[in-house]
């Protein structure tokens, strides 16, 4: 959990509020515990945990749970300024820091050290206990555990922002499971132990690129555990198991880029093929495109069938591609009208290479 302070004898008007974040912010449930008013609130098809706000006396304290969604953590100084200005009609500083505001102390970096402290505090509960919870869950009483993560080839050797991405997915899904009263009185029985705990650290074996919509690079990190588990999955997929769509969509990258396993192209097709079949509309068939743009070991280029997979993608970046081929004419004559079509849909959702591509071409004319 991450909270603020903000000192104020104002009262919180809730309706005023909200209206003044100019946000959807929805108002969920109200508490009280003899001491402080508790107010929960989620961001409508944003949120994966609740944000709260503490009224005390003078003080209020604004909370975010250490699992929330990235965007949830985007919006934290925002929320924090806007309650600021609501109760004392000033932004929010901090003398401590010499003067900063709130946006420069909880910025991308803030971030991701709160991540990776709530993963780290992750791995070490699961090192130990069989459930690790969520603090200010949605509804319910849910939880993570080792063997849900396995579910997805995530264990305590996986890298943070790896284990972060597929919590997110999973709470997204509403796939955690619920505690029974039992397992409630066995964990709190539980939290009395002195335990030692050696968490388990990543060790990288490869590396995967990518970049966000903005043009920032990020990198997926595999360990030696998270390959064996992913063959291990996609073994129980071919033998009749349920594996999600995203998981084999993870199969066909380490044979894309031989991250160990030996580097096959024919693999990856074949294991980005089925994660479209279950239900991965967004990696899949970009990275099925992306595969076929390029060629891999013995599988060769074949710019036809990559326009293909990028037509089926969901991916903004995909647009970026079919615009491409319109260009570069992968399925016929160039079409340069078509290709500026899809270059608009893509520069609309901001992606950076399309974007930069349609200041390029109208620099030609």
């Amino acid at each position: 959990m991450r909270s603020v302070c903000i000192h104020s004898s104002a009262r919180l008007d809730l309706d005023m509020f909200l209206r003044e974040l100019d946000v959807p912010f929805q108002f969920e449930f109200e508490g009280y515990d003899g001491e402080r008013s508790y107010y929960y609130f989620i961001r409508p098809e944003i949120s994966t945990t609740m944000f709260v706000i503490a009224e005390g006396p003078d003080e209020y304290e604004v909370m975010i749970d250490g699992l929330a969604s990235y965007s949830d953590y985007k919006f934290f100084p925002y929320l924090l300024d806007c309650l600021s200005q609501h109760l004392n009609h000033t932004t929010l500083t901090f003398p401590n820091a010499a003067e900063q505001t709130v946006y420069r102390i909880y910025d991308e970096a803030w971030i991701e050290d709160a991540i990776g402290e709530e993963i780290a505090m992750l791995k070490s509960a699961l090192s130990v206990f069989p459930r690790y919870y969520v603090g200010f869950p949605l509804e319910g009483t849910p939880y993570l555990s080792l063997a849900l993560l396995a579910q997805y080839g995530v264990n305590l050797h996986s890298s943070t922002p790896r284990i972060y991405g597929y919590v997110q997915y999973i709470m997204r899904k509403g796939l955690l499971p619920q505690a029974t009263d039992a397992e409630l009185e066995e964990d709190r029985r539980r939290e009395e132990m002195e335990t030692e705990v050696d968490v388990p650290q990543h060790v990288s074996i490869g590396r995967v690129k990518s970049w966000q919509i903005d043009g920032a690079e990020t990198w997926e990190s595999y360990s030696r555990e998270d390959t064996e588990m992913l063959v291990a999955l996609g073994e129980s997929y071919r033998a009749g198991a349920d594996v999600a769509g995203v998981v084999l969509n993870d199969l066909g990258t380490i044979y894309q880029e031989g991250i160990g396993v030996e580097r096959d192209g024919q693999k990856a097709e074949y294991w980005f093929k089925q994660a479209y079949l279950q239900g991965d509309h967004l990696y899949a068939p970009t990275n099925l495109g992306d595969l076929y743009r390029k060629g891999c070991g013995t599988l060769p280029v074949s710019l036809p069938q990559a326009f293909e997979a990028y037509q089926k993608s969901e991916d903004i970046y995909a647009l970026y591609r079919i615009g491409q081929a319109y260009e570069e004419g992968w399925i016929g004559a160039p079409d340069r009208e078509k290709a500026l079509y899809w270059y608009r849909k893509a520069a609309e959702k901001k992606h950076h290479l399309a974007v930069r591509r349609l200041e390029e071409l109208s620099n030609q004319v």
